[in-house]
């Protein structure tokens, strides 16, 4: 027996009105990707944080059915047709939180529009981390004990 499938949960309908040759569907992902792309071209953008699910072999993901989604963005879709997106990203040490905050949010908006047409309502920014830069990095691993090490790369 055939299992149907609906295409509502994975696609995502950029107009309501009916097109000549159909209509034009565009998958949820293929909108994250380009919401994760906006975020990473912000300055200040590291990384997205990674799901959990990301790090197991594709096969468990499979079996399992957990469909990996883009790392770090998640689109969703209220009753009223509004779309939001909520990001999860990771900022380099010394950036300034909020402006970059608010750049990703600008940048989400304009390529989501610039590239799909589509009007975004909110976009949520949780900053997940920072990673700091190398200045601050001191410590060396292979002397964690080693006072001799540690009073040189103090100075």
């Amino acid at each position: 027996m055939a299992k149907s499938t609906d295409l509502t949960n994975k696609n995502f309908l950029l107009t309501k009105e009916q097109m000549k040759d159909g209509q034009m569907l565009v998958s949820k992902a293929a909108l994250e990707a380009v919401a994760k792309a906006a975020a990473q071209g912000v300055d200040g953008v590291v990384a997205m944080q990674a799901k959990v699910y990301d790090h197991l072999p594709k096969y468990l993901t499979k079996v399992t059915g957990v469909q990996p989604a883009v790392s770090g963005v998640v689109m969703k879709q209220d009753e009223e047709q509004n779309v939001s997106f909520d990001l999860a990203v990771i900022l380099e040490y010394g950036a300034v939180i909020p402006k970059v905050a608010f750049a990703v949010q600008q940048a989400v908006k304009t390529d989501l529009a610039n590239l799909a047409g589509l009007t975004v309502e909110t976009v949520n920014v949780t900053v997940a981390g920072l990673v700091p830069d190398g200045d601050h990095q001191t410590i060396d691993p292979e002397h964690l004990f080693d006072q001799s090490a540690t009073k040189e790369s103090a100075k």
